[in-house]
């Protein structure tokens, strides 16, 4: 048995180091404990980064908005005055002399085509009733046939100076 002397040594030894291992395991306890709030409340509270840049995207996005919007009615007040001008020029256009003159020519086109027909047709009747006269109406009825022929084409070309049309009659 080791002496009593060693024993109270052993025991005062003891008692002194209890308390000062206490002490630090609670000071590490308190730091561990103090650190991991810490962290929690950085982690829960910490700005989140893609909350400024959503901030910012929708700061841009509305300012793009408005100057598209700005835009938008610049080019509708455009439309309208462009609308407006077109009205007016298709106004004109349809009281313009070339116009004008493009339908009396074509009214003349067909009103001689008419008068070529009347005259065939006459012609035709006036051989009929002579009949040496039929070698003149052969011939005189292959040149009417020309100039109806002409008179025609020349309608056409009208029709397609002024509507980019072709005649749709045919004789």
């Amino acid at each position: 048995m080791p002496p009593k002397n060693q024993v109270d040594n052993a025991a005062a030894d003891t008692p002194k180091k209890k308390p000062t291992m206490l002490i630090i395991a609670f000071l590490l306890c308190f730091i561990f404990s103090v650190s991991a709030s810490s962290g929690v409340a950085y982690i829960l509270f910490k700005p989140a980064p893609e909350t400024a840049k959503a901030a910012d995207t929708s700061s841009d996005q509305s300012k793009l908005i408005a100057t598209m919007e700005r835009t938008i009615s610049q080019q509708n007040a455009k439309i309208k005055t462009i609308e407006e001008q077109s009205e007016v020029l298709k106004l004109y256009l349809r009281h313009s002399s070339s116009t004008a003159l493009k339908n009396i020519l074509i009214d003349q086109e067909r009103n001689i085509q008419a008068y070529l027909k009347v005259m065939k047709s006459a012609m035709r009747d006036l051989s009929a009733l002579n009949p040496r006269t039929s070698d003149w109406n052969n011939q005189y009825q292959y040149q009417l046939d020309l100039a109806l022929k002409g008179s025609i084409e020349r309608e056409d070309l009208l029709k397609i100076l002024k509507t980019g049309e072709p005649n749709e009659k045919s004789q």
